[in-house]
C-alpha cells in the first residue's frame, strides 16, 4: 500500500490489487485510489513564479526523487510477474511529469492558453530526465508504457514530435477528445479503464496532479511536486 504525500491537507491511498493468475483472465481492477473528503481544493501557494521558485529547491528535488524511487520499487516487485508473461503497465502523465514546461512559464506571469498551445506545437519542451529514465527502464524490463495526458487530440502532432525528440519510448499516447471540456479525472479514469480492458494491470500511475491519480485503476500511485498550476 502506497500512502501519497499529505498535500492540500489530504491523504490519498492506493491499495494493491491482486494480479490475474492466467493470461486469459482480465486483470483484477485495482481498488479506487482515492476517496477524497472534502473535495480536492486549490490552495493559495500556486502560480508561475511561486512554482518555478519551488522547483529549484531541495524540497522539490527530495519529493520528486522519493516518488520516482517508489515507482521503481513497485515495478521491481512485479518483475517476476512480467517474466512470467503477465501484462503489466505503467501509466504516466505528460506535462510536468515527463515534459517540462518551465521554459514557457518563466516567460509568462499568467497562464495564456493560445500561447501555451503554440508552445506545445513547437515541440520544444525539455524532458524531466528522472521520469524519462524510469519509463525507459520499465519498457526495457517488459512493462508496457501508456502516456495519458489532458492535452487534446489537436495537440497530438506536437506532443509526439516532442517525445520523439527525446527518444521516449511508449506503447500508446492517450489524449482527451478534441471537443472535450471535462475535468481531468473524468478524462483520465476512463482512459485507464481502457488500458485495463486491453488486459493490463497498471502497476504504477505517476503524475504531478491529484487529478492524474484519483479514481483508481492503478496499484501504486506516485505524486510528483508541482506548484506552478493546479488541475482539478
Amino acid at each position: 500500500m502506497r500512502r501519497l504525500p499529505n498535500a492540500f491537507g489530504l491523504i490519498v491511498v492506493c491499495a494493491a490489487a491482486s494480479l490475474g493468475t492466467s493470461s486469459n483472465i482480465l486483470p483484477a481492477v485495482a481498488i479506487p485510489a482515492v476517496d477524497v473528503k472534502p473535495p480536492i481544493q486549490k490552495f493559495n501557494d500556486f502560480g508561475n513564479q511561486i512554482g518555478i521558485a519551488f522547483s529549484k529547491t531541495p524540497a522539490y528535488t527530495k519529493e520528486f526523487d522519493a516518488a520516482i524511487a517508489d515507482a521503481y520499487k513497485a515495478c521491481k516487485e512485479k518483475l517476476p510477474d512480467v517474466k512470467g508473461g503477465k501484462k503489466l503497465a505503467v501509466v504516466s502523465d505528460v506535462d510536468e511529469t515527463l515534459l517540462d514546461n518551465r521554459p514557457f512559464f518563466e516567460k509568462h506571469t499568467k497562464f495564456d492558453w493560445p500561447a501555451f498551445t503554440t508552445w506545445i506545437n513547437s515541440a520544444d519542451a525539455p524532458t524531466l530526465p528522472k521520469t524519462a529514465k524510469f519509463l525507459s527502464w520499465a519498457k526495457e524490463n517488459g512493462f508496457s508504457v501508456f502516456l495519458i495526458t489532458g492535452r487534446h487530440e489537436g495537440m497530438r502532432t506536437g506532443t509526439e514530435a516532442n517525445l520523439k525528440k527525446h527518444n521516449i519510448k511508449y506503447d500508446e499516447l492517450m489524449m482527451r477528445a478534441a471537443t472535450s471540456n471535462a475535468k481531468a479525472e473524468a478524462v483520465k479514469v476512463p482512459l485507464r479503464e481502457q488500458v485495463e480492458k486491453k488486459g493490463y494491470n497498471i502497476v504504477v500511475n505517476i503524475g504531478d496532479q491529484w487529478s492524474d491519480l484519483s479514481g483508481g485503476h492503478a496499484i501504486d500511485c506516485e505524486k510528483l511536486p508541482n506548484k506552478i498550476y493546479f488541475v482539478p
